[in-house]
């Protein structure tokens, strides 16, 4: 048995939980099944198939959770049976699983019914069928129904009655079969109105699974009258195990309040957004310092190259020659530093090549002579 289904039983088993969820489902939340009239029943369902010799193999299945609802104060007599299978997938096979389970519980009441009439030998005034079968005419069985329960806020998309499952589409055959509906609660299909229906803390946990995908939205359901509810052990370890909601109990305390939940919940909400605002500023903020390196490092290998150039013609030439090649090396390096300040104007602000020379006070002579080469 897997932590998810250990959680799960021991929470549902609470009577309380029981019956709250049969309540929901068959009553639309009035109280009409009481805890204290639930007991606990074997969730092994072991049968022969009926009417089968002794050499057949016996069918054993257990179910997850199994009560009878007693109607009479010895809590013996019975008139309802109740299972519940709790999932955390879905399973895809439900309805033949739950018309096992069903169809060998009903098989039990039949053998027992034929034991009891063995045991007092009261056959005496009933029919040869009646003797054979071992069910008398006057014999009733009780109801079984099976009850799943989806942990999950994801959709149920698995088949919810048996004609689902079958292959083929004649409507004549199909008419002929069973349809045996899953009986199902899944919190995506449960809305505001029916949360209101649950009595017990099952309706907060149903709740928190509905909307653990979307925090926002969680932290909505839980304000008002909610923020004061507190989830206890059985009721976070469920949580935490089923949907990953990392809720912690402190030491020394009982539960979680979703009061204090709501604040953490924000306080990572805030944290979520300054780093989803990291994420897009970093691009932007790269491509700027790109930007502005690629300019610094353009300056520094300009002034580099002229002032070796520079050094090495002084070398040499004699002076006349020094004098006039540095002259044309200024004037060069004048030039390439003016092309080179009328770009970065016209791309940074978005200038024309005039206004950008008004700006740099170039004269119109030098301007005519620099704009074809910009």
């Amino acid at each position: 048995m897997g932590k998810t289904d250990t959680v799960t039983k021991k929470y549902l088993r609470q009577n309380s939980v029981f019956a709250d969820i049969f309540n929901f489902y068959l009553y639309e939340g009035r109280q009409v099944i009481n805890p204290e009239q639930l007991r606990e029943l074997d969730p092994a369902e072991f049968s022969v198939p009926y009417g089968a010799d002794q050499k057949s193999e016996p069918v054993q299945r257990y179910r997850d959770l199994f009560k009878a609802l007693s109607a009479m104060e010895d809590q013996r007599a019975a008139y309802l049976l109740l299972g519940i299978e709790s999932q955390d997938d879905v399973h895809y096979a439900a309805p033949v699983r739950n018309l096992l389970y069903d169809a060998l519980q009903y098989a039990r009441q039949v053998d027992e019914t034929a034991r009891i009439h063995r045991k007092n030998k009261d056959h005496k005034g009933h029919s040869r069928g009646e003797f054979l079968s071992g069910f008398y005419r006057e014999d009733k069985l009780l109801p079984v129904i099976t009850l799943v329960v989806f942990f999950s806020p994801k959709d149920w998309d698995g088949p919810r009655s048996l004609r689902e499952m079958i292959a083929t589409k004649d409507a004549m055959i199909r008419s002929m079969l069973p349809e045996y509906r899953v009986h199902l609660v899944s919190p995506a299909e449960l809305s505001k109105v029916d949360f209101e229906k649950f009595h017990t803390s099952l309706g907060d946990v149903l709740g928190f699974i509905k909307y653990s995908t979307d925090k926002e939205k969680l932290m909505e359901w839980f304000q008002g009258e909610r923020q004061d509810v507190i989830l206890g052990r059985n009721e976070v370890d469920v949580l935490n195990t089923c949907i990953n909601a990392n809720l912690k109990i402190q030491p020394n305390e009982e539960g979680v309040t979703m009061c204090q939940a709501i604040l953490e919940w924000k306080a990572d909400l805030k944290e979520e957004v300054k780093n989803e605002v990291r994420k897009e500023m970093i691009p932007v903020l790269k491509e700027e310092l790109r930007e502005k390196v690629t300019d610094e490092v353009t300056q520094q290998i300009t002034e580099q190259v002229t002032q070796q150039v520079t050094e090495q013609v002084t070398q040499q030439v004699t002076e006349q020659v020094t004098q006039q090649v540095t002259e044309q090396v200024t004037q060069q390096v004048t030039e390439n530093t003016l092309l080179t300040s009328l770009r970065n104007l016209m791309r940074n602000l978005q200038l024309t090549a005039e206004q950008a020379g008004a700006v740099l006070e170039i004269s119109k002579a030098d301007l005519v002579r620099l704009i074809p080469k910009i």
